[in-house]
């Protein structure tokens, strides 16, 4: 694929110009780069405005064929205390208690470091977004509280109605004049290969065609989840659903190891509950979800995992408490049982379809299996039918009695008329929770918890388990990347 250089415009493809032969051979020459940023996205376009905006030359690397990274698909949320909104509204907010608050939501396993910096930083990113064009959602900020999820203890969480676009519009127009003015340089299609060593530090990367020298060296991309067999690798289960970005392959995880670089988060991956997915040929599509919020729906099914048992209370109020039960599930694969009698009388389990839609898919979708017998259900569907038999006797035992050894509440009906059913529910995730170790400066690190100079990451290579653990925090995912993309095109040296 043929490297393009792009200077104008609303700099995506169409009506970009590319770099000059000079140019070119600029960008191989010793050392004329102030910062070198590997990934046009969320944390390495702030990043390259800021540092542009204080007389830096940088070099802006992307392997795609337009700016923008994730934010072309994200929900486009932040969150931060002290932002125009909040004041607009009378919210009294602090970066320490939105410090405190990520904190405890990712019950202490995020990164601090990370988190308090980016508390620090994130108003100030989002009032330059404000400032700059960001339209927030009328009724916004909110607290991100959702069924079985309590979330910030104010509201200081926001997106525009066009979501992750809406900030990369923003982001182009802001770009935009850097790009003009040739203090930055934006190379598209460019997938870089390697970091380039001196033995002392990094002092520049190589590609295919283009090797270039800097004084900083800046990691933002990294995310792994469209690359399954790192993906297997890192998280220790299969990348079940395609659902991110095509080029989050994690390449910078390789070459950043290769300089010595160690890694965070691998016991960090979030499954949620899981989907149906369009196939057991992975990685999938997410097909359709069954409702397994209690809030939303009381459940009448059972659960059960590869063994045949049940695993949780299916009414589990707690969003992190059904996630945990599943990441203890061998392949986070579940199977929702239910029977005839509780098809004729529950609400719909799968909202979006009519009954005759669902009936369908038990002739003609792998992960809905229908039998006259629980035996017949659990070969096809792979599980124990002598472990399923008992399940699920112990399960009508409980529904006769009105108490289940696992604590559930909602008992209305046994499962004992055929024919059996069962949908199978895959754990998956669209986020990489492995990334670099960073110090409290951003700079990568090695095994003895020193610095590899003149190596700097930020964004998505940082993993989702820096900066939300293995939980939900609202806005913890592009918040990040943009504050400290910003932060460090702010404060990195020049001279």
């Amino acid at each position: 694929m043929k490297r393009r250089y792009f200077l104008g415009g609303a700099l995506g493809v169409a009506g970009a110009a590319a770099l000059d032969a000079s140019a070119a051979a600029t960008a191989s020459s010793p050392a004329p780069y102030d910062l070198i940023v590997i990934g046009a996205g969320t944390a390495g376009i702030p990043a390259a405005i800021f540092a542009s905006r204080r007389g830096a030359k940088v070099l802006l690397v992307d392997a795609a064929d337009d700016i923008g990274g994730t934010l072309h698909l994200a929900n486009g949320q932040v969150s931060a205390a002290g932002t125009h909104v909040q004041v607009a509204k009378g919210i009294k907010d602090s970066p320490r208690q939105h410090y405190e608050d990520v904190m405890a939501l990712s019950r202490g396993l995020a990164d601090a470091n990370v988190v308090r910096l980016t508390a620090e930083q994130a108003p100030a990113t989002v009032n330059w977004l404000l400032d700059s064009g960001l339209t927030p959602l009328p009724d916004h900020p909110v607290t991100g509280d959702s069924p079985g999820r309590k979330a910030y203890s104010v509201p200081r969480y926001l997106w525009g109605a066009g979501e992750g676009r809406d900030i990369l519009a923003v982001l182009r127009r802001e770009l935009a004049p850097e790009v003009a003015s040739g203090r930055v340089r934006l190379a598209l299609k460019t997938r870089v290969e390697q970091l380039i060593s001196d033995g002392s530090r990094v002092v520049g990367v190589r590609a295919a065609g283009l090797t270039a020298h800097g004084r900083h060296v800046l990691v933002t991309t990294g995310g792994y989840a469209m690359n399954a067999g790192l993906f297997q690798e890192l998280s220790g289960v299969p990348a079940y659903a395609a659902a991110s970005y095509p080029h989050s392959q994690g390449d910078a995880l390789g070459w950043a190891r290769e300089v010595g670089a160690q890694l965070r988060g691998q016991s960090l991956h979030r499954p949620g509950t899981g989907s149906v997915l369009t196939s057991f040929s992975y990685p999938a599509k997410v097909y359709v979800r069954f409702e397994t919020r209690p809030q939303r729906r009381l459940p009448w099914e059972i659960w059960v995992n590869e063994q045949g048992r049940r695993f949780i209370r299916e009414d589990e109020p707690l969003v992190n408490n059904r996630t945990s039960a599943l990441l203890s599930q061998s392949n986070l694969r579940y199977h929702i049982i239910f029977d005839q009698a509780i098809l004729d009388a529950a609400p719909p389990g799968l909202p979006a379809w009519d009954r005759a839609t669902l009936i369908q898919h038990f002739d003609n979708h792998p992960m809905f299996v229908r039998a006259d017998s629980l035996d017949a259900l659990a070969e096809r569907a792979g599980i124990s039918a002598a472990a399923l038999k008992e399940t699920v006797s112990s399960y009508n035992r409980s529904v006769a009695l009105q108490g289940d050894f696992l604590g559930r509440e909602h008992l209305p009906m046994a499962i004992a008329k055929p024919p059996y059913f069962a949908i199978c529910h895959l754990g998956h995730s669209a986020t990489s929770s492995t990334g670099l170790v960073v110090d409290e400066q951003l700079r990568v690190t090695n095994a003895n918890g020193e610095p590899i100079q003149g190596l700097y990451a930020a964004g998505e290579v940082l993993g989702s388990g820096a900066t939300l653990g293995d939980a939900f925090a609202p806005g913890m995912m592009l918040t990040p990347a943009l504050a400290l993309g910003r932060w460090l095109g702010l404060t990195l040296s020049l001279g």
